[in-house]
């Protein structure tokens, strides 16, 4: 008894010690003054454990790269027991795999079609139809914004291990300063989820969505967790940018993609006077879509600041070069995917903002599968490690269109060459086996055994009118080249089409459609042809055919200013994409798609 109690005594005088040590440690943290005293407890919590979690999670994750492979088959074998009793893994064969070589010679490589039956199956209340006894939580729905959103099972089990994962980046990434950082806020546009169901109540929404619905995950947020209330995109955008340029010591802004970041940097130079206005008075302008409720609710954590707004005043009445470094001293980074052809116009517009604060891209995945950290500093080019642990990434060589090479089949970490391209095909933890991802990346190096890639541009964004087969990145670099020479403009955003799309097609050869949105200034018709000369200079497939009439001069058409703009919202009205999952198609082929940039079409 005697030694019981001495063992309670030490233990309460451990918690004595240990609560006394985080207390001083909160105490002594610089903070945000815009902390209430749950959030700060919170966000303090999180940060505590994810330190804690961090390094224990990063050490495993070196160990899990220095044996790849091991811990690929590893993961694929767990993944077959534990669905070997679903309709799937009976209709499979899943009880004859033993081995990663059973697997990748019993199963097909797949696309989403191949699992529609099954996933409608599991909304219905049929679970075991692809999982086995996992718990089914929602629906994530993928962007949409290139074709038909994809609904991807996501258990339990998946949230967890993606929250373990998140956990590393704190003592694992060099572009993550962590060491007793000061307990200021960071801005993200959060703009809540209008979440569908299926019959049996399965929630179907964005998965960002998970971690917006929980105080706890959003406490370092600058928007607070209870004024998260809109769910349109004009009014999240300027709520949060309220709620975030109000606060001087923020210390780093969240953009999604580089598009969403160049997005949220135009309506601040656009709508930077009501939104100093709304800082000096604490108040919100008239004329939001709100409603009364959401009003009062975003009213009550807004106080007047009018030496805060005279700060903001000054600063943007300076112009907009390096804004966000002089009305955020303490901004430590700004971070967005800008890999990619698709990104790399919106990266160069970002950047004239940012002034001295570094453009990092801290992780690669997707809906269906977080797969990479990116492990090179921040003014490098990304190299995004694939986490072995976290999915089977298989590699499907493609050609610069990224079209499958013919009689290509899919190829282990340990067969893929640096500098070339591939499709990734993912076994991940929602059910979905070899299943082509739809993205083309570039492996660019390697860290410890793990192949480390660049995303590139999305599969299917690729001109072809006559079997040309013109890439995305192509396309763009003429499209850059032919801008380039013009003189008192601006290439602000583009798209593009075939002409089987054209509501008004011209006789003869097919071509290309080619809307433009400019930043100021205008074109004449015969500086819109250089377009099609420079393509013609770059690419000589495509000039054989110019040549010979098979394809016709290329119809290009600048639109009216904010048509892009436009473009989001008519997505988000119209599809189940979703605004922080938005990437501007660079090929349209919707109807309704063309149908829209043809009304927004400048008159002649």
């Amino acid at each position: 008894m005697a030694l019981l109690w001495s063992v309670l005594q030490w233990c309460f005088t451990a918690l004595i010690c240990l609560f006394t040590i985080l207390a001083v440690d909160l105490y002594t943290r610089k903070k945000s003054r815009f902390h209430t005293t749950r959030s700060l407890l919170e966000m303090y919590l999180v940060e505590v454990v994810a330190a804690i979690l961090g390094t224990i999670k990063s050490r495993q994750m070196k160990k899990d790269l220095d044996n790849f492979l091991p811990v690929q088959e590893q993961f694929v074998l767990r993944q077959i027991r534990a669905n070997e009793n679903t309709q799937y893994g009976r209709d499979h064969q899943f009880g004859r795999i033993h081995s990663l070589a059973d697997f990748r010679r019993l199963h097909p490589v797949t696309t989403y079609s191949h699992y529609a039956e099954y996933v409608e199956r599991a909304e219905n209340g049929d679970v075991n139809a692809i999982l086995g006894k996992s718990k089914l939580v929602m629906m994530a729905c993928s962007s949409g914004t290139t074709g038909k959103s994809k609904h991807i099972p996501i258990s339990s089990e998946v949230q967890n291990t993606m929250l373990s994962m998140l956990a590393g980046l704190f003592t694992f990434q060099p572009q993550i300063k962590s060491a007793h950082r000061p307990l200021y806020k960071e801005m993200q546009i959060l703009c809540r989820p209008r979440w569908r169901y299926s019959p049996t109540g399965i929630p179907i929404g964005p998965l960002s969505g998970y971690f917006t619905n929980k105080s706890i995950l959003l406490a370092q947020w600058s928007t607070p967790f209870e004024a998260h209330v809109v769910d349109t995109e004009a009014e999240a955008m300027y709520v949060s940018l309220l709620f975030g340029i109000r606060d001087r010591n923020l210390c780093r802004i969240e953009g999604g993609f580089a598009s969403g970041l160049y997005n949220m940097l135009m309506f601040i130079e656009t709508n930077w006077r009501d939104l100093v206005a709304d800082v000096r008075s604490g108040r919100l302008k008239e004329g939001l879509d709100l409603t009364e409720e959401q009003r009062r609710v975003i009213t009550k954590y807004l106080v007047a600041d009018p030496q805060r707004a005279d700060e903001l005043e000054n600063e943007f009445n300076k112009g907009f070069d390096g804004i966000l470094s002089r009305i955020f001293p303490n901004l430590e980074a700004v971070s967005a995917l800008s890999s990619g052809t698709s990104m790399a116009l919106y990266k160069k517009k970002c950047l004239p903002y940012l002034g001295n604060v570094d453009l990092v891209s801290l992780v690669y995945g997707s809906s269906e599968a977080f797969m990479g950290i990116n492990v090179r500093s921040a003014r490098e080019e990304p190299a995004y490690a694939l986490i072995p642990s976290m999915a089977l990434v298989e590699f499907l060589p493609v050609d610069a269109t990224g079209t499958p090479l013919e009689g290509a089949t899919p190829l282990l970490a340990t067969e893929v060459k640096v500098g070339e391209l591939y499709e990734p095909v993912i076994t991940n933890w929602s059910g979905f086996y070899r299943y082509r991802l739809g993205d083309v990346v570039k492996v660019v190096d390697f860290y410890h055994q793990a192949p480390c890639v660049d995303f590139q541009f999305r599969a299917g964004q690729m001109l072809n009118v006559h079997m040309e087969k013109l890439s995305e990145e192509a396309f763009i670099a003429a499209l850059q080249t032919a801008a380039g020479r013009w003189s008192g403009t601006t290439l602000l955003d583009f798209t593009s089409a075939e002409s089987v799309l054209d509501p008004s097609p011209r006789p003869g050869a097919p071509y290309y459609l080619v809307f433009l949105e400019l930043e100021k200034g205008e074109v004449t018709a015969e500086q819109l042809k250089t377009i099609d000369e420079v393509l013609c200079e770059q690419h000589f497939v495509y000039k054989s055919f110019r040549v010979k009439d098979s394809i016709a001069p290329m119809k290009v058409m600048t639109v009216k200013p904010g048509t892009f703009k436009a473009f989001r919202q008519f997505q988000f009205d119209t599809t189940t994409a979703f605004m922080g999952q938005f990437k501007q198609p660079r090929v349209l082929r919707n109807p309704k798609q063309v149908e829209f940039f043809m009304k927004h079409v400048n008159s002649q």
